[in-house]
């Protein structure tokens, strides 16, 4: 496991699911049921949430999650291959994150806190991890990964 896997299931992971467990969000009235489909819970909020996905291969098990909270908050998935892992959790306000994946095990992990934030995490190929974690106000990342077994971590604070 390397570095940004290690901070992304220690540190990172726990941290969304607690959010994902928040009071905020759950009056946000996020469906309960675990049995719809993506865009089906994509489409039953108010918020605008394009998502694609393109399994290929024996074994798809595509994963995608968005975890949003505040206002004119906007995010992006696409995957396009198998066993491709994307997260994007955004808090306070004006957000904008995009996550694209082609190929096969990449795993990308946004988390925004702050207001006006912007991320966006593009990988091709396979086995690449990618984690962008801003908090503050008015910070820009983006991240282009081409290649095999790519890692990497950018994290902003202010």
């Amino acid at each position: 496991m390397n570095h940004a896997q290690r901070i992304a299931s220690k540190t990172l992971l726990p941290l969304l699911f607690a959010a994902l467990a928040s009071p905020a969000l759950l009056a946000a009235s996020l469906p309960t049921s675990l049995d719809l489909a993506p865009e089906e819970i994509a489409s039953s909020r108010s918020r605008v949430i394009p998502l694609t996905q393109s399994e290929t291969g024996i074994s798809g098990r595509n994963l995608a999650l968005v975890a949003q909270t505040g206002d004119s908050l906007t995010a992006h998935i696409t995957q396009t291959g198998s066993a491709l892992e994307a997260f994007i959790l955004q808090s306070g306000y004006a957000h904008d994150a995009t996550i694209v994946q082609q190929g096969n095990n990449n795993q990308g992990l946004i988390v925004q806190f702050g207001t006006d934030n912007q991320a966006r995490i593009e990988q091709h190929g396979a086995y690449n991890n990618a984690l962008i974690e801003q908090t503050g106000t008015g910070h820009r990342s983006s991240v282009t990964q081409n290649g095999q077994g790519l890692s990497v971590l950018v994290r902003q604070y202010r």
